[in-house]
């Protein structure tokens, strides 16, 4: 972030053909694709200065019956009129299961792994994603000041291991790198 940013957050989409924003939306909304508000890093004293709760109701007013995802289409309408006030950072900070649902389209944490994992929906308590389930189950099971090699990296490998016939499940490998990194370093 520099020093124009109030928040961070990635795209809602990672191209034009499934982007929601681009098809869908009946109201602005920030860049090409739009924007993901469930992990969204916020500089609250620039937020403040730029008089963020000054823009919410009105927004909210005007455009309440074009809205379809509430905060986050408010947020996205923000950023599109002022849009030097974002940094956008890559999938990969917030793997949603939208990324790999149908086929995986976050290349970057293929390559450099997933840093946030984002369990919308509900994933992290059904069965209707098993990959993101896995990783939960790992760290719900895993105690704190415990070995992370032995009691979280090896555990969620092995959950991971039986998620390779889903979509999300093919990219497993993903999942461990950047705690494989850690891991290492110990």
């Amino acid at each position: 972030m520099n020093a124009s940013h109030m928040a961070a957050m990635a795209p809602e989409h990672e191209d034009l053909a499934t982007g929601w924003y681009n098809r869908f939306a009946k109201h602005p909304y920030y860049g090409r694709l739009g924007v993901n508000s469930g992990v969204m890093l916020m500089n609250l004293t620039r937020l403040r200065k730029f008089g963020w709760e000054e823009y919410v109701v009105p927004i909210y007013k005007h455009y309440k019956l074009a809205i379809t995802w509430g905060d986050q289409d408010i947020i996205n309408i923000i950023f599109h009129y002022h849009s030097d006030k974002l940094y956008v950072y890559g999938c990969e900070y917030n793997l949603r299961p939208d990324h790999c649902m149908y086929m995986s389209v976050c290349k970057a944490a293929e390559k450099h792994g997933v840093f946030v994992l984002h369990g919308n929906r509900g994933t992290f308590h059904s069965d209707k994603q098993p990959a993101f389930r896995a990783v939960y189950r790992a760290w719900e099971e895993y105690k704190l000041g415990d070995d992370l090699r032995q009691n979280l990296y090896y555990p969620m490998q092995r959950y991971l291991i039986k998620t390779t016939n889903t979509n999300c499940g093919k990219i497993h490998s993903a999942y461990l790198k950047a705690l494989g990194s850690l891991v290492r370093l110990r």
